[in-house]
């Protein structure tokens, strides 16, 4: 955990560390980061729980999950996606392929949250027309 921080720490990102799924669902609901890695086995909540509980949490806005884990069955990567992630990358894992997957999942969400921006804006657009109808 203290290594992926760092590493991340150093791609320019601001990091929040739990020790735990229950400890990390409670530091998202604080927190709001815009991207969430975790592992899938952790202590007290494993990360398949916590993510469904982020994303339960996020709404509509996307939240990316990406796990990181040493499982590498092809059932237990199901798991990881079932649950809510929306990518997984193997341990040990390289920095730059995790700097690459960080950058594309941000992508995504500002994708997504223009998308969002653009809804509410035809639903304003149409009610402002239905008010000059009437």
């Amino acid at each position: 955990r203290l290594l992926l921080a760092q590493i991340v720490r150093r791609q320019g990102h601001t990091v929040f560390t739990a020790q735990d799924g229950a400890e990390a669902v409670a530091l998202f609901s604080e927190q709001r980061p815009q991207l969430v890695l975790l592992d899938a086995l952790m202590p007290v909540m494993d990360g398949f729980e916590a993510a469904r509980r982020i994303k339960a949490l996020a709404g509509e806005v996307l939240v990316p999950i990406i796990f990181l884990t040493s499982l590498n069955e092809e059932d237990a990567l199901v798991r990881c996606l079932e649950a809510g992630g929306d990518d997984f990358m193997a341990k040990p894992y390289s920095p730059v392929i995790l700097a690459a997957r960080i950058q594309a999942m941000d992508r995504l969400r500002r994708l997504q949250e223009t998308v969002l921006q653009q809804r509410d804006q035809i639903a304003h657009h149409h009610q402002h027309l239905l008010n000059e109808q009437r």
